[in-house]
């Protein structure tokens, strides 16, 4: 492997002997394989997602029962201890007590609190049921032509706003460099999906600099867009702390994840490679080593 204008390469070389009319020497011959290697990797990725699939959906089905149960009677629940509720006061009155007393007790005893921690988690559950069931099937969205820049912008303002990362990453002091090929033409893609793509970048950026020390450089995240032949193509850059070739071939892997455990669930960067590859027809890639950071880089097609 070599490294080369920002990008990685590989190249086969083959070293042996040469003896021929009395001269002795050596070949060498060095192949650049490249593109080779990259649709190798596209190809092991791929089969992860055919093999992975048909599992994540039987067991998104399995846990949506039991979850929505769990959810329900969280939310019933945290109703029931409710003070407004005339069938709480009923109910409590009838019990020789107040709902006033019921609530100080369950102040005190944190009830409230342990209730909310469930419903949260249940609904974080859903979130990642839901993940698997996009992860295991073809969307069927309408496509319509759509401007990349405008879906980039558009995550960046939903990366603003988004709760986790104002709260853990503080995203509004991160730096956004935007290098955009202004002439850029439509591509045809469901919205939505893109979208979602690009905000998961976005945040998996923000987390890995929040890993880096604060002697380091500001934290700062570079989109690029541009046409390459018949392609769109998009980079995500950021200047963090790069992850070693060990990590970098896994990253697309459905459940792998460097997060923390309660972090991360390990299917962002596969669902988002699911709705590229195989929901656009599109090419997913990421190059990073350690200390220099990580590059996302992800092709849609122009044609229909």
């Amino acid at each position: 492997m070599f490294h080369k204008d920002n990008t990685f390469g590989y190249q086969d070389v083959m070293i042996y002997p040469l003896i021929s009319n009395g001269v002795e020497g050596v070949v060498v011959r060095v192949d650049d394989v490249t593109h080779r290697v990259h649709m190798e990797e596209m190809m092991v990725q791929s089969e992860k997602m055919v093999s992975v699939g048909g599992l994540a959906a039987g067991m998104a089905h399995e846990i949506n029962n039991p979850l929505s149960g769990i959810l329900q009677s969280a939310q019933v629940l945290i109703s029931h201890l409710s003070p407004d509720a005339p069938a709480n006061r009923a109910a409590a009155e009838a019990s020789g007590c107040t709902m006033e007393n019921i609530r100080a007790y369950a102040d005190k005893r944190q009830i409230p609190e342990f209730l909310e921690a469930i419903r949260e988690s249940g609904v974080r559950a859903a979130r990642i049921v839901s993940n698997m069931l996009e992860f295991s099937r073809k969307s069927h969205s309408t496509r319509t032509p759509e401007q990349v820049n405008d879906l980039m912008d558009k995550a960046v303002e939903l990366a603003l706003s988004d709760y986790d990362l104002k709260k853990q990453y503080d995203f509004k002091r991160m730096h956004i460099e935007r290098q955009y090929d202004p002439h850029l033409p439509e591509v045809p893609c469901t919205r939505t999906e893109i979208e979602q793509v690009f905000l998961n970048l976005l945040k998996n950026a923000a987390h890995a600099m929040a890993q880096t020390p604060d002697s380091a450089a500001p934290p700062g995240i570079i989109v690029r867009t541009s046409v390459e032949g018949n392609w769109l193509r998009i980079e995500v850059e950021d200047n963090g702390p790069g992850m070693p070739e060990s990590v970098r071939k896994r990253v697309f892997e459905p459940f792998f994840t460097t997060k923390p455990v309660g972090e991360g669930t390990g299917l962002g960067l596969s669902v988002s490679y699911f709705i590229i590859v195989t929901n656009h027809g599109g090419r997913f890639d990421v190059q990073s080593e350690p200390g220099k950071g990580a590059r996302f880089i992800l092709w849609l097609p122009l044609g229909n």
